[in-house]
């Protein structure tokens, strides 16, 4: 245990070591997702996380798990390594609960129990821009599923000359991973291509202490491409798709006390997503511009336990969007949209008792949005927005949601607040599904939306230019939630407050240090216990530090309190990570990094193995 204390502090203090030569300006962030119109950072009242894929990448993040799993307010689980569904809680919401958009396509899988996104470990960074992770309720804006929040996920526009790169890596767990990327421009025509694929041969899905020994390889492939043409100055066109196949073997659960995860060393599974998209974007005049995007999702996912056991489920989504800006005048700007959704899923499962079959089954749903932004004075910004949404099965619904934030500009304080209603929509499952193991249909057309009302206020103030400090509380109040009892009903409520805050320190544009808390109370509002996998407490210090504009180190330390589980209260822990990036010139580049440098014991579901201390590194070359 000495050791270990011994080399987090090391690792901490390598944080605040040094800062780079550079003493360049770094340019002031611009966040879409809140508004779904640029804003400064600096300005805008939403609790929005940025992060650059390249960044991302370039610290040995590959997935948009290991992006976004240390932003405030922010835990992840995941069933048993990387082939395990994860699930995400912003702001102690339930997986569920968390929307997820590709280029405003909303990606999830129709047929899942409550149907949502799982796919994060399977998603690579590949032709991403940026991720932006927006906290809080956004339904007014985005309709179903955004009341924990919306993460959104923004691919790179081709620009400048073409450009080959080829990414090799290695390490533990018998991990292998290759990429190769193409992106660039000529004339009127833009494109990003890529294709990775990742081999993990050697983890263990449930607990090698338990005498879970037996190996669960891990498989997959992800190419993806994006291509823009502009037709004229003022229409433009962009096609994009992603793919994702992963192959993996996982563990079963044992029928005998204590139950829980155990070794099956016959389970395999395969998982496809596909994601195209279609955009046209048109700019009248300026003041009016409209676009319209026609988004498509599939998942399959099919699995095979032994002779008497396998299944299938297939999910697919059809997605027609319009939105129109007017800018009334300088500060005062409209936004309105239509949404158009249509799901369709169907499955079929063999097993100990029988088969269950759902047969293919649909909901449409149809939303109509309003916002107005006022930037009455460039220290002010405020918006309303409102949305109707009609459902095949609940038919209407309305949200709303209002902010604003003011900057002191004297002593650089900004004060912001907000308040939103949220909703989320019965899953195909949940309202149709009509057998099970022959007992008769658990789904029930009589379902409503779980619905929220959230607020939150919050201050931020910068000091000496280099400084900035961030404190925000936030509140939500959850009902009509869905639960199975025979059937599936809206049964309990539940409350989540809490509050987040941050400490920055920019020694210039490459290198700074960031110590971020949260604080979490997540109850069912009945039985006045804790929501499970929700950790209490969360503090995490993350730094960049840059040498001689050639070699990057980024080491992060995490502390996630204690959270309880199905069946037990699963321990605090903290996990130490470093990373290293040296660019020899602009043709090779040297990355590693390792991962639990602590080499602690943790569990995220309480039987499922975790990564141990490990160790990567690999190459790039351009050209």
């Amino acid at each position: 245990m000495k050791i270990k204390k011994f080399l987090f502090f090391m690792v901490l203090g390598l944080v605040v070591y040094l800062k780079a030569q550079a003493a360049d300006v770094d340019l002031e962030k611009i966040v879409v997702t809140p508004y779904k119109s640029g804003v400064s950072s600096s300005l805008s009242p939403a609790s929005c996380d940025v992060i650059q894929a390249d960044a991302a990448s370039g610290e040995g993040k590959i997935s948009v798990t290991d992006a976004i799993k240390n932003i405030t307010g922010l835990h992840y689980t995941v069933s048993g390594g990387v082939a395990g569904e994860t699930a995400i809680f912003i702001r102690g919401a339930g997986s569920q609960e968390t929307q997820v958009l590709l280029e405003g396509i909303k990606l999830y899988d129709p047929i899942v129990t409550s149907g949502y996104f799982y796919g994060y470990n399977y998603m690579s960074l590949d032709n991403l821009e940026k991720i932006e992770v927006l906290k809080g309720p956004y339904s007014s804006l985005y309709g179903s599923g955004g009341i924990g929040g919306t993460i959104s996920l923004i691919t790179e526009k081709g620009r400048g000359k073409p450009q080959f790169s080829y990414l090799q890596e290695a390490g533990s767990y018998g991990t292998y991973r290759e990429k190769i990327s193409l992106i660039g421009s000529l004339d009127k025509l833009a494109y990003t291509f890529s294709l990775s694929r990742v081999d993990i041969n050697s983890f263990y899905s449930t607990r090698y202490k338990n005498g879970n020994h037996e190996r669960d390889p891990y498989h997959d492939i992800n190419p993806s491409f994006r291509l823009d043409y502009d037709f004229t100055d003022t229409i433009s066109a962009t096609l994009l798709n992603n793919f994702t196949y992963a192959k993996y073997e996982y563990d079963g659960s044992a029928y005998t006390p204590p139950y829980g995860p155990a070794d099956d060393d016959d389970n395999r599974a395969n998982f496809y997503q596909n994601v195209g998209g279609f955009i046209i974007n048109h700019r009248l005049s300026d003041k009016f511009s409209h676009k319209f995007t026609f988004g498509y999702t599939r998942t399959d996912r099919n699995s095979w336990e032994d002779i008497n056991t396998d299944s299938w489920y297939m999910g697919k989504t059809y997605q027609l969007k319009w939105e129109g800006k007017y800018d009334i005048c300088d500060w005062d700007g409209l936004i309105f949209g239509f949404d158009h959704l249509k799901e369709i899923g169907e499955s079929w499962y063999k097993g100990i008792y029988g088969i269950s079959v759902t047969p293919k089954i649909d909901a449409a749903t149809r939303g109509y949005y309003l916002q107005n932004t006022f930037t009455p004075m460039k220290n002010m910004f405020l918006a309303a927005s409102y949305r109707l949404e009609d459902h095949s099965a609940f038919k209407y619904h309305n949200t709303y949601s209002i902010s604003g934030s003011y900057i002191f500009e004297k002593t650089n304080t900004k004060l912001k607040s907000s308040y939103g209603t949220g909703f989320k929509a019965p899953s195909l499952y949940q309202l149709y599904s009509t057998e099970d193991y022959g007992f008769g249909p658990i789904g029930n057309q009589g379902l409503k939306p779980e619905e929220s009302k959230s607020y939150e206020i919050g201050v931020e103030q910068g000091l000496f230019e280099s400084w900035k400090l961030g404190l925000t509380y936030f509140n939500t109040r959850l009902s009509n939630l869905i639960d199975f009892n025979n059937t599936y009903v809206n049964i309990g409520k539940a409350r989540i407050s809490g509050a987040e805050s941050f400490i920055n320190y920019d020694f210039d544009a490459h290198t700074g240090i960031k110590l971020s808390y949260t604080y979490m109370d997540a109850r069912n509002q009945d039985t006045k216990a804790r929501l499970i996998r929700r950790p209490d407490n969360k503090l995490t210090c993350q730094a960049n530090i840059m040498f001689f504009d050639k070699l990057k180190i980024s080491p992060e330390i995490s502390y996630v309190g204690n959270r309880v589980d199905t069946s037990k209260k699963l321990k605090a822990y903290v996990l130490a990570n470093l990373s290293a990036n040296y660019k020899v010139n602009s043709n090779l580049e040297f990355f590693g990094r390792v991962e639990n440098m602590l080499d602690y014991d943790y569990q995220l579901i309480s039987g499922y193995e975790t990564p141990k201390l490990s160790f990567y590194g690999g190459i790039k070359l351009s050209f």
